[in-house]
């Protein structure tokens, strides 16, 4: 049939809505439906509260008025009538970028904000959503951004009202009401169509709200704007909601699968890839997957379960996967009190740099990159990382997620969207979790988005247990610190480790009124992520070498030396005590530095894939990130020696400002640092481990 709202008049006019406030729930699934409803007949009133967008169409509750709510609905106003439920046109309006979109509009008409200042407090995807549902096609618009061409309400209306005499010979109409020729429709098309960056922008966010709902037009919206078609069309009939395809990511859709010598082929063009055949069920994968795969090692596999290809069942996917970990859930809701509506910028770079690349993680945008050499002992002085074998009778073996979870299951850890956090990014406020539900919440990542696809990061956001110092507040922890202690620090520690700190510790934490045990357990921390959680590059505290203990699943350290600071942009902060805080980090994403940090691109970095089994030792004053390329557990341990001694001292300080002394105990400190500096300097090393 002739389209009755062709694109140039897709704003009808004098229309009012109001926005249900459980849109704001979206990350719990909720849905949320519109009426458009002519100016007079009063805003269609529900089972929650409303806000009203005045200009344009808004969303409506799921509750349709009464009989008796619409007529005192229509009799406070003199304009017109109220109209029939049968005649209003629904339209779905989902999201919090949607509420947020109405109470901007809000605040434009009470005069809290400017009209010009609109597209800025709406931000990037709000901007992009809102034009993305304008432009998709026929229906009432989300939210209309101004773009200068704008129509009178009579050139709208005359243009509703006027058919479509001929939709071969005539592709667009002019604001004015003339016909354009059809040899002129595809430049006039070019012309009004689309903005594609926005679309572009636009679809990851809408995949996700897709699926979110049971009766939602973000499908429809995906799919029009990945369409990219930009000639104006009849609506075409809606699909029934069981048939009705999600807008998936595109990367997720199963391609046929590829013969033997397809295969083969595949395989020749990663000659030095460590990874083994491809298990059986790799049938059924795409040339992508395989690429993927071999491209990490083996590392990225695709799920075990296809991915749904229906709207239904992508929501019971993500209503199953809250069940499995409530956790995630609460995460989902975090980001949406945020306003958070897309994946932080390393983790989407992560994203695309694993697909350009196919999945090497090790091609990094630096002048050079080298392997961090491997050794079956520390060397006598620690001046460059090293990375110590595996070796058999390895104490910390069995210490895997399972066992954590059975032995400290009810503990309470914080973890992190962005570590190491800082002062200034909302995106360090941690969440604290049991520390079960948190590794429920990394298996259910791992099993639904193990290949890291940046479209799913708002239904399986990632976030990181950086260091939770399970041996200082856990009893049952304790007591294997304790025997790690006793043993002199041998059963944990990499073979040939020089390592001072219980003597030196024992010898500052006696001369200021510290526990001697309290203080040395808490430089030991567990840490625990999904696949694609990432912590930042920054220098560990108080001149403290550090080492990293792999137990479970393989991640990625990028390390560089310390003169590279100025190719790396480091910032330095003042790191709260206590906290899990960084003086010195650096603000630059490895996998996409940008044009604003194009300096990076002159560094040199080491980089090591650490194994189950394997330990990383990094010296002080070296620059460190990583990438879970599994899920993960690692022991780390700070510790010094003769090298940075005068780092301990330091450390003694800041671990008493967070133990909060009395100003006795802070006048006693502040007279014995000196003299601890000076005996520190004096110890030649001659007892201990030495």
């Amino acid at each position: 049939p002739p389209n009755p709202n062709p694109p140039h008049t897709r704003h009808r006019p004098g229309a009012e809505l109001t926005m249900d406030l459980q849109a704001y729930f979206w990350a719990c699934g909720s849905t949320c439906r519109a009426a458009a409803v002519p100016v007079g007949s009063g805003p269609v009133t529900g089972s929650g509260a409303t806000l009203s967008l005045g200009g344009g169409y808004a969303a409506a509750s799921a509750d349709a008025a009464s009989p008796a709510e619409e007529t005192n609905s229509s009799s406070s106003s003199s304009k017109a009538p109220a109209v029939p439920r049968e005649e209003r046109l629904p339209l779905q309006a989902q999201g919090l970028v949607s509420l947020w979109a109405a109470a901007v509009r809000v605040a434009a008409e009470e005069g809290a904000i400017e009209e010009d200042e609109i597209e800025e407090a709406l931000g990037p995807y709000g901007v992009a959503v809102a034009r993305a549902a304008e432009e998709a096609g026929p229906g009432p618009a989300l939210f209309a951004i101004d773009e200068g061409d704008e129509e009178t309400a009579d050139d709208q209306a005359a243009a509703l009202k006027a058919p479509e005499e001929n939709s071969d010979a005539s592709a667009t109409t002019a604001s004015s009401g003339e016909a354009v020729p059809a040899e002129d429709a595809e430049e006039a098309a070019e012309e009004e169509g689309p903005n594609q960056e926005a679309v572009e922008s636009a679809q990851g966010f809408l995949g996700v709200l897709s699926a979110w709902s049971d009766e939602s037009t973000a499908s429809r919206l995906l799919e029009q704007a990945r369409a990219g078609d930009r000639q104006p069309r009849a609506p075409k009939p809606r699909q029934a909601d069981s048939t009705a395809l999600v807008s998936l990511p595109a990367r997720s859709r199963r391609d046929k699968p590829l013969s033997k010598t397809g295969l083969d082929d595949l395989r020749s063009r990663f000659p030095e890839s460590r990874a083994k055949t491809p298990p059986p069920e790799s049938k059924r994968w795409t040339k992508e997957d395989l690429e993927l795969y071999f491209g990490s090692d083996g590392v990225l596999k695709p799920r075990t379960e296809p991915q749904p290809t229906t709207k239904e069942g992508l929501a019971q996917e993500m209503r199953d996967a809250t069940m499995a970990s409530q956790l995630l859930g609460e995460m989902r809701m975090h980001l949406a009190e945020g306003k958070v509506s897309r994946a932080p910028s390393e983790y989407s770079a992560l994203c695309q740099h694993l697909l350009a690349h196919s999945g090497d993680v090790r091609k990094l945008p630096t002048a050079e990159v080298m392997p961090v050499p491997r050794e079956k002992k520390a060397p006598e002085v620690l001046k460059a990382p090293v990375c110590i074998e595996s070796r058999r009778g390895w104490k910390m073996k069995s210490w895997t997620m399972a066992f954590w979870n059975y032995e400290c299951g009810e503990a309470v850890c914080q973890c992190f969207r962005r570590y190491p956090p800082s002062s200034e990014d909302l995106a360090s406020i941690p969440l604290e979790a049991r520390l079960d539900d948190f590794l429920k919440y990394i298996r259910v990542v791992g099993d639904m988005d193990p290949q890291c696809v940046e479209d799913n990061y708002l239904a399986y956001p990632r976030y990181i247990v950086g260091g939770w110092p399970a041996f200082a507040v856990f009893p049952k922890a304790r007591k294997l610190w304790e025997q790690d202690l006793n043993s002199g620090r041998k059963l944990w520690s990499p073979p040939g480790l020089k390592d001072h700190t219980p003597k030196w510790f024992d010898h500052c934490c006696l001369a200021v009124g510290l526990d001697l045990n309290n203080q040395l357990s808490a430089q030991d921390e567990l840490q625990f992520g999904p696949p694609g959680s990432m912590t930042r590059l920054h220098v560990e505290n108080s001149s403290a070498h550090v080492w990293f203990a792999q137990i479970q699943g393989r991640r990625m350290f990028t390390l560089f030396a310390p003169q590279e600071r100025n190719n790396l942009f480091g910032c330095q902060h003042d790191a709260v005590p206590g906290s899990h805080q960084r003086d010195l980090t650096s603000p630059v994403d490895i996998f996409r530095p940008g044009q604003k940090h194009s300096r990076f691109t002159e560094s040199r970095a080491q980089i090591v894939v650490l194994e189950p089994g394997e330990t990383l030792i990094v010296p002080s004053g070296w620059w460190h990130c990583s990438v879970a390329l599994e899920p993960f557990t690692t022991l780390s341990r700070r510790f010094w020696n003769r090298s940075n001694r005068q780092g301990v001292c330091e450390e003694i300080a800041k671990l008493s400002d967070a133990a909060g002394l009395g100003p006795s105990q802070k006048s006693r400190l502040e007279s014995q640092l000196p003299l601890l500096r000076e005996q520190l300097q004096e110890d030649d090393c001659s007892s201990g481990e030495d």
